[in-house]
């Protein structure tokens, strides 16, 4: 009976006349039917389905699909489950301007309050929650708040007796990125200088890293920066 009522709530949700629609519709009745609704294949088809429908521009029907996902989650595996939580995390980050700022902001701070309950206030789903919520905030326009969001996680890590270099690093780069939305450049720039730091001590295999895209961007950053300072 439930696998049977997953199935009938993706059909009025793919577009009508839409061969791929069509295709993707029946491909994940086929791996509902013979895999189970919670395998790993048949959740990357509803993945997929949420993806195209987003790029074809329809996210208010890859949002609703989002939010069963979601539910059907909750109700099988429970509301803590890990892949519930990222469910949430997928329906948050899937199109915040249709869901608007307001709403994408405080169901993020919800999911990073209950990730850091299941999973602990230092896992790196728990930071990344909450350094989204940094980035939504200043995206939204409210830097200044984002700034304090970050300033904040950066502050905890600080205070861990082995706090981890990643961790330390995305929320450099966060608060930079706000600090320089902000106006704040000189601050923007020690940040960055920091990342660009770490990013030359690493020490990457022969085969990662062969474009050096990540250096390259925090050098080209680290000059517009040193350029907004100059002009100033």
């Amino acid at each position: 009976m439930r696998r049977r009522r997953v199935l009938r709530r993706f059909k009025p949700w793919t577009r009508p006349g839409s061969m791929a629609g069509d295709k993707a519709e029946q491909g994940i009745e086929l791996l509902t039917r013979t895999l189970g609704p919670w395998h790993t294949d048949t959740v990357d088809a509803r993945r997929k389905l949420r993806f195209w429908l987003l790029k074809e521009g329809d996210p208010a029907a890859a949002i609703r699909l989002a939010q069963t996902e979601v539910a059907d989650r909750t109700a099988a595996l429970g509301a803590d489950h890990p892949d519930t939580l990222a469910a949430r995390w997928e329906l948050i980050s899937l199109a915040p301007k249709t869901l608007g700022w307001p709403t994408v902001i405080a169901e993020t701070r919800r999911l990073a309050d209950d990730r850091a309950r299941v999973l602990g206030p230092y896992h790196r789903d728990t930071l990344l929650a909450r350094r989204s919520v940094g980035y939504s905030l200043r995206d939204s326009g409210a830097s200044a708040e984002a700034i304090q969001v970050f300033t904040d996680v950066l502050a905890e890590l600080e205070a861990l007796e082995r706090p981890s270099e990643e961790q330390l690093r995305e929320t450099w780069q966060g608060l930079a990125y706000a600090l320089e939305r902000h106006g704040d450049v000189k601050r923007a720039l020690f940040f960055v200088e920091k990342e660009l730091a770490a990013e030359r001590r690493t020490v990457y295999p022969e085969d990662e890293n062969l474009g050096q895209h990540h250096l390259k961007m925090l050098l080209e950053w680290r000059d517009r920066l040193r350029g907004k300072q100059a002009a100033r």
